[in-house]
């Protein structure tokens, strides 16, 4: 089994709380030879907690890819994904890229071409629910979408301050250049301009970027992988702005009529993550639990209530397996054995496809102007 020489940009709480922990608990799979982030604070302490050279420690992918004698990439950097990530493809290097894949399908379609060229899978999106032992479970366990009848996805979401409590993180950020933020802030404004048109408000701007592609595009993900993609969005509701970012709810519609409702609610004192997926069928139902998603080791809580003879049967599946660490699995097969991972660059464009879809409705919803892709969503 090769050992695959690895590279991590971007330093902050998903990297320290889950990524960096996983890639030296896999030592069997990588070899974590750089880091990169454009904070020289936090790249020096947490390169020295890793124990990497100072030599091999980089403000920025470009030169962590010209220093650097990579096979695979992980980006966990903040905003759209798409550049960074041709920029390694386009090196020949293989990158897991986390979620938001990109704000506009032109990125998309670049990535999409790049690994063409490439000939080979070279991207994997980290969808960490897709690789969930209860999500597979559920997925294996259910009937037909002819059966399927309805899904709900509700999420009780508190301030990130709450969520990562127990990461012993180190201090944010305060020495990153203010031009370098301000390049990268001008850039991603670019992608919402080519998705939601120049003249979209900032209102719908931030709902799209942080929460639909920020957050929600979990739940969008886990639901094309248990009934497929959604087909149209038939309703959004927007309220609680003063609480920003507030609640949306959106009813939507997948294949063969499955009806599918998302409810997405910013609560920032409330006591605990909470997101719940449930499918309910001719059958039965499944009931799909998260726990918070940087708690290591948490078992998702997977309920399956069916038929018993004559009664009713609800047992329990939880599995402590990490999803994350299976995907940084799917992600080493990938580079190493050129396997298409189940969540690549064709699964991001549906879910983005689907987001600006929810968009399209949302500023319908708020009488608000929108142009770009998601205008002929």
């Amino acid at each position: 089994m090769t050992l695959l020489r690895i590279g991590v940009v971007g330093l902050g709480a998903v990297a320290q709380s889950v990524h960096l922990p996983l890639i030296t608990r896999r030592w069997d799979l990588f070899d974590l030879v750089a880091v990169a982030d454009l904070s020289p604070a936090l790249l020096g302490r947490v390169g020295a907690q890793y124990g990497i050279p100072a030599t091999q420690q980089y403000q920025n992918l470009a030169d962590m890819l010209d220093g650097e004698d990579l096979d695979a990439v992980v980006l966990l950097t903040s905003g759209s994904h798409g550049q960074p990530a041709l920029q390694c493809i386009e090196a020949g290097v293989a990158v897991l890229c986390e979620k938001p894949l990109a704000f506009s399908l032109g990125e998309i379609e670049l990535l999409r071409k790049a690994e063409q060229g490439q000939g080979r899978p070279m991207l994997l999106l980290g969808y960490m629910k897709e690789y969930d032992p209860a999500v597979l479970t559920l997925k294996e366990r259910l009937p037909g979408l002819e059966d399927t009848r309805y899904v709900n996805v509700e999420v009780l979401h508190p301030a990130g301050s709450a969520q990562l409590a127990f990461a012993n993180l180190h201090p944010g950020a305060r020495d990153v250049p203010a031009d370098v933020l301000s390049g990268l802030v001008e850039a991603d404004e670019q992608k919402l301009d080519a998705a939601l048109g120049k003249d979209s408000p900032g209102l719908l701007r931030r709902l799209y970027s942080n929460v639909i592609l920020g957050s929600l595009i979990h739940d969008i993900a886990v639901v094309r992988a248990l009934v497929g993609p959604l087909q149209a969005v038939d309703a959004v509701h927007y309220w609680a702005e003063q609480d920003d970012p507030g609640s949306i709810e959106i009813a939507a519609t997948a294949a063969e009529g499955v009806r599918v409702h998302f409810n997405w609610h910013y609560l920032a004192d409330y006591p605990v993550y909470r997101e719940t997926v449930t499918v309910h069928h001719t059958t039965g139902s499944g009931k799909l639990e998260f726990t918070v998603p940087y708690l290591l080791n948490a078992p998702t809580r997977l309920q399956i209530t069916e038929k018993a003879g004559g009664g009713v049967s609800d047992s329990v599946f939880e599995d402590v397996t990490e999803a994350f660490e299976q995907e940084l699995v799917a992600f080493h097969r990938m580079v190493d054995g050129q396997e298409k991972p189940p969540t690549g660059i064709a699964e991001g464009e549906a879910d983005v496809r689907v987001a600006q879809l929810i968009a399209a409705a949302l500023a319908e919803s708020l009488k608000v102007s929108l142009g770009g892709e998601a205008a002929s969503a």
